[in-house]
């Protein structure tokens, strides 16, 4: 004869049971929250790409120092090297330190993105650059509008598949510039053949700690105080970085003109590679906004290398050994930020 359980302990065994199962189903919640989504596609709106031979030309509108155009000319060599440039210095031995990455390391996803729109077998963008003109006595005034720098990029007769970019000296203001952007591009017509432009201003005097920033405290970080920091999570003032190229305005150009020639490239007439609306795009170089290194987070630039002797930071390096600090892209693979280190 088999013992009955009393019913106190039936009652006991049942109450657990139904507890564990309401635990269970609440925890779900928690873990789904912890659950980070996927970063959205960079997608592809069917338009046209720069392919293959990109010419460059510069206009350098206003005063400009020769050491300020030799880093600028020294960054577009940079993208596409060929001949002597591309010779890489070979040793023996037991191995040294990791170089670090080059400028045109960082265009080769660039190259990837111009691959992936074309339908034949592409070699991508090869950036080249076809002239540098001075306009040092602003022949169009030191106040300009949008259509004014359209205009003085349209000087330049540039050939289809061609860029124009037109640089604004620190004495030179540009509607919207600071309040809206630090440079901006476009084209004369939305369809393949007509002229493509950039713009950018140098931010030194007008807003260097929105448009020259990691090498100046960021607007709304700086000066220790810690109240309202836009975004700032972690509670301290993270120091402005030294500009590898001893100054400030013409390194904030390089890192956005280097943004900009990138969607430029990738999305010259509005259709190329872009995430959101088609009005106010989010491109290869903007949807990692403020990320140079791993680890960053809003109003810090992320781990970047040091030069030992001058203590500037840098990501990639360029024709002549020069240093740069490059915005993060869009891995065309997997929406991820492509950090360069």
């Amino acid at each position: 004869m088999v013992a009955k359980k009393p019913r106190a302990r039936i009652d006991a065994a049942l109450l657990l049971l139904v507890l564990a199962a309401v635990m269970g189903f609440s925890a779900r919640p928690c873990e789904s929250s912890l659950y980070n989504p996927p970063p959205p596609a960079m997608a592809y709106h069917d338009g046209a790409v720069l392919d293959g031979v990109v010419p460059v030309s510069v206009l350098y509108y206003g005063a400009f120092p020769p050491h300020h155009k030799a880093v600028v000319a020294d960054f577009l060599l940079s993208l596409s090297p060929h001949g002597r440039d591309m010779q890489r210095q070979h040793s023996f031995g037991a191995p040294g330190p990791a170089p670090p990455p080059t400028v045109a390391r960082w265009w080769a996803t660039v190259d990837r993105y111009v691959r992936k729109a074309s339908l034949v077998t592409s070699a991508g963008a090869r950036v080249v650059l076809a002239s540098q003109v001075d306009d040092a006595a602003c022949s169009m005034g030191k106040r300009l509008t949008r259509a004014q720098v359209e205009h003085l990029a349209s000087r330049f007769g540039v050939a289809p598949g061609g860029v124009a970019v037109v640089l604004t000296a620190s004495d030179v203001a540009v509607d919207g510039f600071c309040t809206s952007a630090c440079g901006t591009h476009g084209s004369s017509s939305t369809s393949l053949g007509g002229a493509v432009h950039v713009w950018v201003g140098d931010a030194s005097a007008q807003c260097p700690g929105r448009c020259a920033w990691p090498f100046h405290p960021a607007e709304g970080f700086a000066y220790g105080d810690t109240a309202g920091r836009r975004g700032h999570e972690h509670g301290r003032v993270e120091a402005a970085l030294r500009a590898p190229n001893g100054d400030a305005g013409v390194d904030g150009m390089v890192i956005n003109l280097a943004a900009l020639m990138a969607g430029a490239v990738t999305n010259p007439y509005g259709r190329g590679f872009f995430q959101g609306d088609a009005a106010a795009p989010v491109e290869v170089a903007g949807a990692c906004p403020g990320v140079y290194g791993r680890g960053a987070y809003p109003g810090y630039p992320g781990a970047v290398r040091v030069d030992a002797a001058t203590g500037a930071g840098y990501n990639v390096v360029g024709r002549n050994g020069r240093r740069y600090l490059l915005p993060a892209l869009v891995n065309p693979d997997n929406y991820s930020c492509l950090i360069m280190s």
